[in-house]
C-alpha cells in the first residue's frame, strides 16, 4: 500500500472517530419553572443538562426552546447564552458535565402551556433505543404548567438529585430524583416512553424490563423490575444483565385540592430523561442508616445522626437532598462528622453524619418534607463504577398550638372566648374554634394535629388570625357544660393545621327543664312507644318564676325540624311514655315547654331526639349504625361504651326475639358504627335467616347536677345477611276517583300518566318572575320484608330513557322535588332495603306546567309611564304570562289589513316575552289612534301537546 493511501485511509478514520464523537453527547435533562412575579404571568424556566464530557460538541448547539405559546430560543449554543439570564457549566463527576441556562418569559394569558426542548442528537449506542443506533433519534424534554387563578400562584417541582449515577451488571440499580415542591403541593412520580419530538414517543424504545433488556432480578427471581414508586420518587431497575448505555424517563407531577371543583387538580409536571451507564463490577452495594420519620413543633431545633457503611470497606458519601436545605428561612444542613471541609467527601467507612434544621413557622405545611439521603460508595479499582442507595425521611412540621384560651358565660344564651395573639399570625391562618358537650381530653403530640376525628368537637366558626375573642351564640342551652378548643389552619397550597388548643369550658345556668331520656321502648308501626324524662328548671329564681311548674311535651317527627308538630300532654310530672308511633319507620325528637304557677309560659328546653338505628346486609354478616341529635354528648369520656344488643345469639340462631348483650363500641375513638360478624361468639351469621338489632348509648351533659350516664336505646331493627332479594317495584299514585283521570302522553313510544300538579293553585299568589317551583310525588309499595331502607327518586325534565338522574333519597312514602325552574318533568321511583338491593323502577309519570297568557285590549302610548306599550298583563298575578318558550306577535292596521309590526321573541338574544310594543311602525314613526288587529303566536315548554302551541286573534285599540 502506498504511502497516500495509507495516509487517506488515516484521515477518513480520524474524520469518522470525529463526527461519532460529535454526535454523542446529552445524557439526561430537565426543565423547571418558578413564578417571579405576583402582578404579572413571568416565569423563570431552568434548563438543566447533562452531557458527556467526552465529546466536543458542547449543548445548545441545534437546541430549540420553545415556551409553548410562539417564543422560541434557537439559532446555536452563543444565541441560548445571550437569551440566558444566568448561565453555569460544571464537570460533576462520572464523565458528566451540567449545563444550566436560565430564561425569563411573560404568557399573555391563563392556560396550560407546554414548555419543550429539543435538541440533535443522543449518545449513540443507547441499546434500548433504535437497538443501539441511538444517535439520530432526537433529544426531547417537556414541562406542563397550568396557570389558573382559580389554583393561586405556582411553580413546578424541583429536581435535587443529579441523574449521573452508574450501575452493575446483575445488581438493582436505584434513582431518585430527589423532587421538592416549593409550594407544598403534593407529588406523585410515573414512568413514560423518552420522548423525541412534542407528543412524539421514541418508537423505537425498549423498556428496560423487556425481556430483550433484562430478565432477571438480583436475587434471581423473574421477571425484572422497572419500576417508579409513585410516592417516593424512588426508581428501581432490577436488574441491567449487559453492559453499555440504556434510557429512560419518569415524570413528576404536582396535584393541589381546589375549593372551587372541590377535587385534586394536576397543576402540570417536570419531565426527567436520563442516560444509565452499566458495567461489568463486583462492587456491593453502600447502606444507609436513617431516622425513623418524626415530627417537630415549628421553632424547635431537630437533630439527627446518619451513619453509611459498605460490605466492601470502601469509602463512602453521605449526601442529603430536598426542601430542607432550600427553603428561604433557616435551611437544613449535613454536617460529615470528622471532615475536614463544609462538604461531605468520600471518607472510611463508616461515616456519621449530623442532620441539623432550626425550623421556624415558616416551615409548617401539611405534607411531610422528604429528605433524600444518597450513599455512594468509591471502590479500591478507580476504573471500576461506584455504587449508590438511597433512603427516606420524611419531616413533618406543625404549627404550636394557640394559647391562653378561656370561656365564660355572657349570658343565658351566650359564651364569650378571649385567646393570646397568635405566634404565627405573620403567616396568615385562620383561627378555628371547635365546640363540644362535656370535657373532652386529650393530648396533642407526634404529629395528631388539629382535633381527634370522633373527639364529638365540631367546627362552629373561622375567624382571622388577627381577632382574639369570640362570643358564640350558636343554641347555646342552660345547663349544658360548653368546652372550646382551637386549631390554627394555614393557608393552602402549603396548608397545616396547629396542633389543638387546651380546653376551655363553662357551664349554662340550669333555669329551663333538660330532657334526660328520649329511649324507644317498643318498635311498632302503629304501636311504637317511646319513653321521655325531663328534669325540673333546677338553678331557676323560684321568687321571679314560683313553682309548681306545668310542662307541656311537644313531639315532633325525625330527628330535627319541625315537622308534624304535636302537643302530647300537659302534666306537673317529668316522665311521660309516648304511644301509638310508628317507631318502626320513624325517629321523634320532643321539646318540654314550662309554665309557671300563675300560668305564665317561662321557656323550653332544648329538642332530643330518639336513637335511630340502621342496618346493612353483608356476607355472613351485619353493619349498623346509629345516630341522635340530642343536646347532651353521647361521647363521653366517663362513658364512653355504646351497647350492642341482638337477638338469635345461640349456635343455631333460632332464639329469634330473645335479645343479649353481644358486643360494644367505645364511641370516643371509633364511629357510631358495628360490624357484627358473629366474633362475639365466633359464630358466623346465617344468609337464610333475620337478625335483630338494638343499641343502648351513654351520654352526659357534663354538669354534676345533672344525672349521668344518660341511657337510651334505639328501635330495634331486623337484617338478612347477604340478602340479594329486592324490594317490589314501587307504584306511584295517581288522581282519586275524585278528580279527574290524567292525561297521558307518549314518551319514547310509552304511554306515560301526566298528573295533575295542585301547585299550580299557588302561582296566582307569585309574581311573574316567580322561579322557586316544586313537585310532591307520592307512592305505594309491598313492603311484605319490612326491610326498606329507603327510596330513591329519579328526575327527567324531558322523560326520554337515559336521562333520569338521581333527585332524593328520602324514607318516607312521599317526596318534594324543591327548587326546580319550571313544573315540567318526570319521575320515577325504587325502593332500596337495608341489604342494598334496588328494587324495579316504577312507571314514569309526568307532571306538566300550566301555561297562561293573556293581552289586554289597550294601550296609551302618550309617554306618561302608565300603560305605554302593548304588554303582556303583569298584574294580577293570575294573568302573569307563565312557561312561555317563544312569542311572535303580528298587527295589522284595519283598513285592508296591511302589516304595521311584528316581533319574533325567537330571534332575540334578549327576548322579551312580554312584547311591549310602543305604537310604532317598522320604521318608527307614529301610529295615529285607533283599532289594530294582531296575531298572536305563543310557544309553551309544557308536555301537552295540545297546549304546547297556542294562537290569538283579537284587536287592540291605541289611545294617545
Amino acid at each position: 500500500m502506498n504511502i497516500r493511501r495509507k495516509v487517506f485511509m488515516a484521515l477518513a478514520f480520524l474524520m469518522a472517530l470525529a463526527i461519532e464523537v460529535r454526535a454523542t453527547h446529552i445524557r439526561a435533562g430537565e426543565i423547571i419553572a418558578v413564578r417571579i412575579s405576583q402582578n404579572s404571568l413571568r416565569y423563570r424556566f431552568t434548563l438543566t443538562l447533562y452531557s458527556d464530557t467526552g465529546s466536543t460538541v458542547m449543548v445548545g448547539e441545534g437546541g430549540i426552546f420553545n415556551f409553548g405559546d410562539g417564543r422560541t430560543i434557537e439559532g446555536g449554543r452563543h444565541v441560548m447564552r445571550g437569551e440566558a439570564t444566568f448561565f453555569n457549566e460544571e464537570v460533576l463527576g462520572n464523565e458528566t458535565r451540567k449545563t444550566v441556562f436560565q430564561f425569563e418569559h411573560t404568557f399573555n394569558a391563563n392556560n396550560v402551556f407546554v414548555i419543550t426542548y429539543t435538541e440533535q442528537n443522543r449518545n449513540n449506542n443507547i441499546l434500548n433505543i433504535n437497538g443501539g443506533a441511538s444517535d439520530q433519534t432526537p433529544f426531547h424534554i417537556s414541562t406542563v404548567i397550568r396557570i389558573d387563578p382559580g389554583l393561586l400562584t405556582n411553580g413546578t417541582p424541583q429536581l435535587t438529585v443529579p441523574p449521573i449515577d452508574r450501575a452493575c451488571v446483575g445488581v438493582r440499580f436505584k434513582h431518585n430524583p430527589g423532587a421538592f415542591d416549593p409550594d407544598g403541593d403534593s407529588l406523585a412520580y410515573k414512568l413514560v416512553t423518552p420522548q423525541e419530538g412534542r407528543g412524539q414517543d421514541v418508537s423505537t424504545y425498549l423498556k428496560l424490563n423487556d425481556p430483550a433488556i433484562s430478565t432477571a432480578r438480583e436475587d434471581g427471581g423473574t421477571p425484572a423490575l422497572f419500576e417508579v414508586d409513585p410516592v417516593t420518587g424512588d426508581f428501581v431497575w432490577d436488574a441491567p444483565k449487559k453492559a453499555g448505555e440504556y434510557n429512560a424517563a419518569l415524570i413528576v407531577e404536582e396535584w393541589r385540592f381546589s375549593k372551587l371543583t372541590k377535587k385534586w387538580e394536576l397543576l402540570g409536571f417536570v419531565t426527567r430523561d436520563m442516560q444509565i451507564l452499566v458495567e461489568d463490577c463486583k462492587n456491593k452495594r453502600p447502606e444507609l442508616e436513617i431516622p425513623p420519620d418524626t415530627c417537630v413543633e415549628a421553632g424547635t431545633k431537630l437533630e439527627a445522626l446518619v451513619v453509611g457503611r459498605d460490605p466492601d470497606d470502601d469509602f463512602v458519601l453521605v449526601e442529603a437532598f430536598g426542601g430542607v436545605f432550600e427553603v428561604g428561612s433557616n435551611p437544613a444542613k449535613l454536617q460529615q462528622l470528622g471532615s475536614r471541609g463544609p462538604k461531605p467527601d468520600f471518607d472510611q467507612q463508616p461515616v456519621t453524619s449530623r442532620f441539623e434544621w432550626q425550623t421556624d413557622l415558616s416551615h409548617v405545611r401539611t405534607r411531610p418534607y422528604e429528605v433524600r439521603f444518597k450513599i455512594s460508595d468509591k471502590p479500591a479499582d478507580a476504573q471500576a463504577p461506584a455504587l449508590v442507595d438511597f433512603q427516606t425521611w420524611n419531616i413533618t412540621v406543625v404549627a404550636p398550638a394557640p394559647k391562653g384560651l378561656t370561656a365564660s358565660v355572657a349570658s343565658g344564651s351566650s359564651i364569650k372566648l378571649n385567646w393570646d395573639n397568635y405566634a404565627g399570625r405573620n403567616f396568615s391562618p385562620v383561627i378555628q374554634v371547635y365546640r363540644r358537650v362535656d370535657s373532652y381530653d386529650f393530648k396533642a403530640e407526634n404529629c395528631e394535629t388539629g382535633i381527634p376525628k370522633n373527639s364529638g368537637y365540631k367546627l362552629i366558626t373561622e375567624l382571622p388570625v388577627s381577632q382574639t375573642a369570640f362570643e358564640d351564640k350558636q343554641g347555646i342551652r342552660p345547663g349544658v357544660k360548653y368546652c372550646y378548643r382551637l386549631v390554627a389552619q394555614f393557608p393552602t397550597p402549603g396548608g397545616g393545621i396547629s396542633y389543638a388548643s387546651a380546653e376551655s369550658c363553662v357551664t349554662i345556668p340550669l333555669d329551663v327543664p333538660a330532657i334526660t331520656k328520649v329511649s324507644v321502648q317498643k318498635t311498632d308501626d302503629t304501636n311504637g312507644e317511646i319513653l321521655v324524662q325531663w328534669t325540673a328548671p333546677l338553678e331557676i329564681d323560684k321568687t321571679l318564676f314560683p313553682p309548681p311548674y306545668r310542662y307541656e311535651l311537644i313531639r315532633y317527627k325525625g330527628l330535627n325540624g319541625g315537622e308534624e308538630r304535636t302537643l302530647v300532654t300537659s302534666t306537673r310530672g317529668t316522665t311521660f311514655a309516648d304511644t301509638k308511633l310508628n317507631t318502626f319507620n320513624h325517629p321523634y325528637h320532643y321539646r318540654v315547654r314550662f309554665y309557671d304557677a300563675a300560668d305564665n309560659l317561662i321557656d323550653s328546653s332544648a329538642t332530643a331526639s330518639s336513637v335511630r338505628l340502621e342496618a346493612k346486609g353483608l356476607v355472613q354478616s351485619t353493619e349498623i349504625t346509629w345516630k341522635a341529635d340530642v343536646p347532651w354528648s353521647n361521647r363521653s369520656q366517663k362513658n364512653p361504651y355504646h351497647y350492642i344488643y341482638r337477638d338469635r345469639t345461640d349456635a343455631k340462631g333460632d332464639d329469634k326475639g330473645l335479645f343479649k348483650l353481644i358486643d360494644s363500641v367505645k364511641v370516643t375513638i371509633k364511629p357510631f358504627l358495628y360490624l357484627d360478624d358473629g366474633r362475639f361468639n365466633k359464630v358466623a351469621l346465617l344468609d337464610d335467616r333475620e337478625y335483630c338489632y338494638y343499641v343502648s348509648t351513654r351520654g352526659s351533659y357534663g354538669n354534676p347536677i345533672l344525672p349521668e350516664p344518660l341511657v337510651n336505646n334505639s328501635q330495634r331493627i331486623c337484617v338478612e345477611p347477604n340478602d340479594k332479594i329486592p324490594p317490589p317495584k314501587p307504584d306511584v299514585k295517581l288522581p282519586g276517583p275524585d278528580d279527574p283521570d290524567p292525561k297521558t302522553i307518549t314518551i319514547g313510544g310509552l304511554k306515560v300518566p301526566l298528573l295533575r300538579n295542585k301547585n299550580c293553585q299557588i302561582l296566582s299568589n307569585e309574581p311573574c318572575n316567580f322561579s322557586d317551583y316544586s313537585n310532591t310525588l307520592n307512592w305505594t309499595v309491598d313492603n311484605r320484608d319490612g326491610d326498606i331502607a329507603f327510596y330513591r327518586i329519579y328526575f327527567s325534565p324531558t322523560g326520554e330513557q337515559g336521562t333520569y338522574v338521581l333527585a332524593g333519597t328520602p324514607r318516607d312514602t312521599k317526596f318534594t322535588h324543591k327548587a326546580l325552574s319550571s313544573f315540567k318533568g318526570c319521575y320515577r321511583v325504587s325502593a332500596v332495603d337495608r341489604s342494598n338491593n334496588e328494587s324495579p323502577l316504577s312507571n314514569p309519570v309526568c307532571f306538566d306546567n300550566c301555561p297562561n297568557y293573556s293581552l289586554p285590549n289597550t294601550f296609551t302610548p302618550n309617554g306618561d309611564g302608565i300603560n305605554d306599550t302593548f304588554r303582556a298583563f303583569d298584574r294580577p298575578n293570575a294573568q302573569c304570562p307563565r312557561f312561555v318558550k317563544a312569542v311572535e306577535i303580528t298587527v295589522f292596521n284595519r283598513w285592508g289589513g296591511a302589516e304595521v309590526f311584528s316581533y319574533n321573541s325567537a330571534k332575540e338574544g334578549e327576548p322579551n316575552f312580554f312584547i311591549d310594543w310602543d305604537g310604532r311602525d317598522h320604521n318608527g314613526n307614529e301610529l295615529p289612534e285607533g283599532t289594530y288587529y294582531y296575531h298572536v303566536k305563543v310557544i309553551f315548554n309544557v308536555f301537552n301537546p295540545a297546549l304546547r302551541e297556542q294562537e290569538f286573534r283579537n284587536w287592540v285599540q291605541i289611545i294617545r
